[in-house]
């Protein structure tokens, strides 16, 4: 249980199966019990938590077989998203496709139609979507170094942050994963604290496509899907294309190397 809170008059909870590392939302239960210290989720969150705690990348950031497509959805003034993206793996792949979005609360408040779309995708079964924690408000200066940036803003209150938007997707009939990313990437050892003693999970890239990194074996590929960066959807079209990502996993199923 990670998370207790009221809904529609009742009290309910926020669960993680420490086996498949799904989430769902329960009735609060009459009885608790301890979770396992060696289960599946309890080894993926003390190896996210550990350090050295790069000041960028922290968190799990590649897996030991298959592809992983991750799309972040910070906040953007672009209009739409890259609907291209998420069509083409739609065609390409058996559904439902596996898709990780680390979504803000600015971007589905901006692009409500764009959400709805994506939801809608998710609920007929064209994709599987892990709905993952990107913050609500993914502060950012520009100019700023990283150290005073994004999570390390000196207004930056992360607990807050990253439960807002988990309250914003619970309120849309969305439940939220255990699967966060820092904006950025950037973090240091207390925000890496914040968000493992929050019951999440960090996940970095080890392909941040445009920025040249290329995918191989385990690979977990970053690309924006709120249109600020085409390039990296462009360059994985290309791939796709071309026959280089030849299928999919989904975030859970993640092993840590």
């Amino acid at each position: 249980m990670l998370r207790r809170f009221d809904m529609e008059g009742k009290t309910r909870t926020l669960a993680v199966d420490t086996r498949t590392l799904q989430t769902k939302i329960l009735p609060l239960p009459k009885r608790t019990t301890s979770c396992c210290k060696d289960s599946r989720y309890r080894r993926l969150l003390r190896r996210a938590g550990s350090p050295p705690y790069p000041l960028q990348d922290d968190g799990i950031t590649h897996g030991k077989e298959g592809l992983y497509l991750t799309t972040d959805l910070c906040p953007s003034s672009k209009k739409g998203f890259e609907k291209r993206l998420y069509e083409a793996i739609i065609r390409r792949f058996p559904h439902p496709v596996p898709v990780t979005l680390f979504i803000t609360k600015r971007w589905i408040e901006r692009h409500p139609t764009a959400f709805e779309t994506l939801r809608l995708w998710d609920r007929i079964g064209s994709l599987a979507v892990t709905w993952g924690n990107h913050t609500a408000w993914h502060h950012y200066h520009p100019g700023k170094p990283l150290q005073e940036n994004f999570v390390l803003s000196p207004e930056e209150n992360l607990t807050d942050d990253i439960l807002t938007l988990e309250k914003t997707l619970l309120e849309r009939g969305v439940t939220p994963s255990i699967f966060f990313r820092f904006p950025g990437l950037v973090s240091d050892e207390k925000a890496v604290q914040t968000v493992t003693g929050l019951g999440l999970i960090p996940i970095g890239t080890d392909t941040w496509l445009a920025k040249g990194q290329w995918p191989k074996e385990g690979s977990i590929i970053l690309v924006h899907g709120n249109g600020n960066e085409p390039k990296g959807v462009t360059i994985f079209l290309k791939l796709l294309k071309e026959g280089k990502i030849p299928r999919l996993r989904p975030i859970s199923g993640i092993s840590a190397k």
